[in-house]
């Protein structure tokens, strides 16, 4: 059992590491959002998939070693949480320490990066919706072009003025 503690210790704290490494990358995310940088936006898709993929892995390993401790306490492998297992280390004061401070630490992380990305995701959202203000405002402007042409006494309408596309190359 000591053996399989070391383990998940030694997991959380790695997993906890790639979400502290995952928070200057959201927060850059950010600045990229509101400049609107394409370019550092891909970028930085490339090394939170990267971080992903780590995260995933770890996470599957996690698992198991908590599925091997559930085992081996008798406990239902498929519910049993963190807390119940530091519940169990009783008489492992040193390792029920370990593993409680690593938990802290990885709750902590996780929640900074969900407030981070849940202020990534709003932003993202108003841009679209600017993005879409924009692109109907845009569709009306061509829609209505030839209803506002006047004649120099402003009395009639002129003819209608000639659709080119969106935007004029001669200006």
């Amino acid at each position: 059992m000591a053996s399989l503690m070391e383990e998940l210790i030694s997991t959380l704290d790695a997993e906890e590491k790639v979400y502290r490494s995952l928070l200057p990358i959201e927060q850059e995310k950010t600045r990229a959002v509101i400049a609107g940088d394409l370019g550092a936006l891909q970028d930085i898709s490339n090394q939170e998939r990267e971080l992903m993929d780590q995260s995933s892995a770890l996470e599957g390993k996690r698992e198991q070693i908590s599925a091997n401790i559930a085992t081996v306490l008798g406990r239902d492998p498929g519910t049993i949480t963190l807390e119940q297992i530091a519940d169990a280390l009783k008489n492992q004061p040193g390792d029920q320490r370990s593993l409680r401070e690593v938990h802290d630490r990885l709750k902590t992380t996780v929640k900074r990066l969900q407030e981070v990305n849940n202020q990534n995701q709003k932003l993202i959202q108003e841009s679209m919706e600017m993005v879409e203000y924009n692109m109907n405002v845009i569709r009306s402007t061509r829609m209505s072009s030839g209803s506002s042409n006047y004649s120099s006494d402003a009395s009639e309408v002129a003819g209608m003025a000639p659709q080119h596309g969106m935007f004029d190359a001669k200006q």
